[in-house]
């Protein structure tokens, strides 16, 4: 029977888009690239997280569903043996690798270390969404501090979310959530509109938003035409009210405000720090 494939640690299945590595935590966000035939059985080093920001994620951690959509949060300890991957290789989603040392220093973790399992405590999925929203617009944006406190709050809420099974959610909440990934583009959605579609009222929404991951509907549509607009920034040759258009803004000076607002910098100044960034992690698809 053949090996399964080594991966080191931060190595997945995917095209990196930007990433982050600090003393004790390795973050990144990856788009996957591989058909589900390509993706062969693989062996991880690390531990490591991996939030599912849109797609379909065949798993075989214990609480996964046959197929998980996003948002899905998996914990997989070091040593994990899977072929975990993508519904016809299409998705996104963002990774946190840890030394498996981290893990061993931590008595009451000691559970969360013995098999890989769907984590869908509130504080667990709300946790790695803010490590998602704080990575924004890649490295030239990323508060390395703060992504550092960000991780340790996620390997914290191991601690109550390892032993549960995962919790019901309304019938609609995953479908408003990919809603938003998949409309986020269309510049006149409204999150009113949304509710009326989904048969429920904005206020219901927006609580059950918060309280399964921990933002507003509002919140998760900025961040998805942010990141977008963050991908097309890096051709060169987009025009910047192209751009804007593209991703959903309402024009160029909607773009730039809301660039400024949650990233302390304009599109430009972005798209001039990352076109003199070269992507020096190394990177596999998962």
């Amino acid at each position: 029977m053949a090996q399964p494939i080594r991966f080191h640690s931060g190595q997945f299945y995917g095209d990196l888009q930007h990433g982050t590595s600090g003393q004790v935590f390795d973050i990144r966000r990856l788009d996957a690239t591989r058909s589900e035939d390509e993706v062969a059985t693989h062996r991880h080093d690390d531990a490591h997280f991996v939030l599912v920001l849109s797609g379909v994620y065949i798993s075989s951690a214990r609480h996964a569903p046959t197929r998980a959509c996003a948002p899905t949060l998996v914990f997989n300890p070091a040593a994990t043996t899977h072929r975990d991957r993508f519904l016809d290789g299409k998705g996104s989603f963002l990774t946190v690798s840890l030394d498996p040392a981290v893990l061993g220093g931590a008595p009451e973790l000691q559970a969360a270390q013995q098999q890989a399992c769907v984590l869908s405590a509130p504080a667990s999925v709300a946790a790695a969404f803010r490590i998602a929203r704080e990575m924004g617009a890649g490295a030239a944006g990323a508060d390395a501090a703060l992504l550092e406190a960000r991780g340790w709050d996620l390997l914290a809420s191991l601690h109550s979310a390892a032993n549960q099974s995962a919790r019901a959610l309304p019938a609609w909440a995953h479908r408003a959530y990919a809603a938003v990934v998949d409309m986020a583009s269309e510049r006149h959605l409204r999150i009113a509109d949304l509710a009326g579609l989904l048969g429920v009222h904005p206020v219901h929404l927006a609580r059950v938003f918060r309280q399964a991951w921990g933002c507003s509907p509002g919140e998760l549509l900025r961040w998805r035409r942010l990141e977008h607009a963050s991908g097309l920034l890096r051709r060169p040759a987009a025009a910047m009210a192209e751009v804007a258009l593209m991703a959903g803004f309402a024009d160029q000076s909607h773009m730039n405000r809301a660039f400024q607002n949650v990233y302390g910098m304009t599109p430009s100044t972005y798209r001039n720090r990352m076109l003199q960034t070269s992507k020096t992690m190394p990177t596999r698809a998962h």
